[in-house]
């Protein structure tokens, strides 16, 4: 049994794979599924693993060519890392230099810089940490940042960079173990997965290298062992995943297993006379796979400068635009391929060119930073739109005005001031109230003791034993809550993008949809709603509920700025559409509690009949599809002042 795992896992034997068609069959699936994925056809809504598929793939070649070198004498640290440059930099700076123009054209200041910071970090392969570390609750949403795709690359770069010093280090000294220890680096990898629930886990490369490893102990175990009608199965358990699972997984470990079985049991099993060979042999599949590269690296640009260049003018995205677009990739993909990933490589001005690129990106990204985004290129129209792209109409209540008080350490409450004499105002919500939180400490903070808990994307729900979606309350949450309103006579607001827990679906009127969806609550979140709010009612002196702001289903400021609307012109649709959306949330908060302040009157049906509104007069009141401005709050503040509140010398 010892000699058998032995063979198995030996590397000495190991020789180059010549071009296996199949693999570039394999390639063409996966580009296909991330691009299908992006387009947001609803059969592809788990295409994202093609990029792990990716990974296994070049874990697999990769290391088949450093440990055949090896094997050789033949293997250079120069020559590997040179190869490595011609395969990669010629189109990636292509694609990125290219990218520059149509940023210019088409996103904001605020985007801008944005994108100025995640085109050097895509430069110097790093933007995995950078798009781990920006925050994307007040960013753009991930469908119009044209380079978000190149955190794959980066984290293969790193591989790339890391992987080699390895191999050589182990097969010098360690050789008899090479597998075992690529096992274990796999194993630990793969458990991290497990035991770390944090989101920021999608650009880590210690949760990623599991996958690249796997491609590494596959073609290990592939040179020793012949394997025949796996492939079948496998093929199965690739695709299987794409369909079946959704974004709502795209954190999960089940879906990369069953699809990475699947890739693993093809490349084990798979050769020249099997049926799926013949498949991946067809043209198509040929000249996709090829061009898959240029593919993955073009597909994110276009779709994201789509949907920026649409939603300016309000247009919808639809079937024929994503069909364009989708012939547009593939087209401009195969174009790549030609000029930049064969020809331009076999240039003897190839570092030439890579060293302008380079060099004009970080002109262009180091005068877009000094510069706020080139905002030179905007008009007095922009100049005064400008300040509803700044932390003073979209931020909440500054983290550093938060106080210790003298009740105790409070970790998930900001309390802004105490005064044993006043009465305390604690605020429950999500990002949906950030704005108004501020408002209210800007006229409040020194008349109540006031304590916030704003959570974005993640209300105040109880009980915290529910599974129900967006139920994010917390033992600390709670225990900090009942602390405080045991204290001193409270009155607790609370609120939050309720309609949206409860539907799943975004709201959508004639004007368009975000799509932002998610699971739905469905009749489970009303239970939990409802025990909330007796909750809230039995453990403070008085309730007061922000009805649901009503949501828009389109970015207001950028018409705007593309001057398709006048400052003066208010964009409307029909309030019967948000009437629809949120009627099951509105009934139960009417229902259940008296001191409601129904924002649907304050923004809908108000200043023009019949309509829901994003300004009027010049006055913005949102400043994307569903959070207000700091102005749209004070339109809640001011019946806040008339109702409820009363502020103390």
């Amino acid at each position: 049994m010892r000699s058998k795992l032995k063979q198995l896992l030996n590397i000495l034997d190991i020789k180059r794979i010549p071009f296996r068609e199949d693999i570039n069959g394999l390639r063409a699936i996966a580009v296909m599924s991330v691009v299908f994925y992006h387009a947001d056809f609803e059969i592809f809504q788990g295409g994202w693993l093609g990029v792990d598929i990716f990974f296994v793939i070049s874990g697999y070649l990769i290391s088949n060519i450093i440990i055949s070198e090896l094997n050789q004498g033949t293997f250079s640290f120069k020559k590997f890392y040179l190869r490595r440059i011609n395969r990669i930099l010629p189109a990636l700076l292509s694609v990125l230099v290219f990218t520059i123009p149509f940023a210019y054209w088409l996103l904001l200041p605020r985007q801008m810089l944005e994108y100025s910071n995640s085109l050097l970090s895509s430069v110097f392969f790093y933007s995995n940490y950078y798009f781990q570390n920006l925050d994307f609750y007040n960013s753009a949403p991930a469908k119009y940042m044209p380079l978000l795709h190149t955190w794959s690359l980066s984290i293969e770069e790193q591989y790339y960079l890391l992987f080699p010093l390895l191999a050589f280090t182990f097969h010098k000294y360690f050789r008899k173990y090479f597998a075992h220890f690529i096992a274990l680096l796999l194993l630990i990898s793969f458990l991290l997965n497990g035991l770390i629930s944090d989101d920021n886990k999608f650009y880590g490369i210690q949760f990623r290298l599991w996958e690249l490893l796997l491609g590494v102990l596959i073609m290990v175990i592939a040179s020793n062992l012949q394997t025949k009608h796996l492939e079948n199965i496998g093929i199965v358990m690739m695709l299987f995943p794409i369909f079946y699972f959704d974004s709502s997984d795209i954190s999960q470990i089940e879906p990369k297993l069953i699809s990475l079985v699947g890739i693993s049991l093809i490349l084990l099993s798979n050769n020249e006379g099997t049926t799926l060979s013949k498949i991946l042999k067809l043209n198509i599949f040929r000249i996709i796979g090829l061009s898959s590269y240029s593919i993955y690296l073009l597909h994110q640009p276009i779709f994201s400068f789509m949907e920026n260049y649409l939603k300016g003018r309000l247009i919808q995205n639809n079937v024929l635009i994503k069909n364009f677009l989708v012939i547009v990739v593939i087209f401009l993909g195969y174009l790549f391929y030609q000029l930049f990933e064969k020809r331009l490589t076999k240039s003897r001005f190839v570092y030439h060119y890579l060293l302008l690129v380079v060099i004009i990106i970080t002109i262009f990204s180091f005068r877009s930073l000094q510069t706020e985004g080139y905002d030179e290129r905007y008009s007095e129209t922009s100049i005064y739109l400008k300040k509803y792209f700044e932390n003073s109409q979209r931020g909440g209540v500054d983290e550093s005005l938060c106080v210790k008080d003298p009740l105790s350490n409070l970790e998930v409450f900001c309390n802004t001031s105490f005064n044993p004499n006043n009465k305390n105002l604690v605020i429950l919500g999500d990002s949906h109230l950030r704005t108004l939180s501020k408002a209210i400490y800007d006229n409040y903070n020194s008349s109540y003791n006031l304590f916030i808990s704003i959570r974005e994307g993640c209300p105040f729900i109880v009980p915290i034993e529910s599974e129900t979606q967006a139920r994010c309350a917390g033992s600390t949450l709670l225990e900090e809550y009942l602390l405080i309103t045991n204290t001193a006579e409270t009155i607790t607001i609370f609120g939050g993008r309720l309609p949206w827990y409860f539907n799943g679906l975004a709201f959508e009127s004639d004007l368009g949809s975000t799509r932002d969806n998610m699971t739905p609550g469905g009749q489970a979140f009303l239970n939990d709603l409802r025990d909330n709010i007796a909750f809230l009612k039995k453990n403070s002196d008085s309730l007061i509920i922000i009805e649901p702001i009503p949501e828009l289903g389109f970015f207001p400021l950028e018409p705007y700025l593309g001057k398709n609307f006048s400052l003066d012109e208010a964009i409307q649709y029909e309030y019967s559409y948000w009437e629809a959306y949120s009627r099951e949330i509105n009934s139960l908060l009417r229902m259940m509690n008296k001191d409601n302040i129904s924002t649907d009157k304050i923004f809908c049906d108000s200043f023009i009949k019949n309509k829901c509104v994003v300004s009027d007069s010049g006055i913005i009141f949102y400043y994307d599809d569903d959070h207000l401005t700091y102005d749209g709050s004070l339109l809640i503040l001011d019946i806040l002042k008339k109702r409820f509140l009363t502020i103390y010398d």
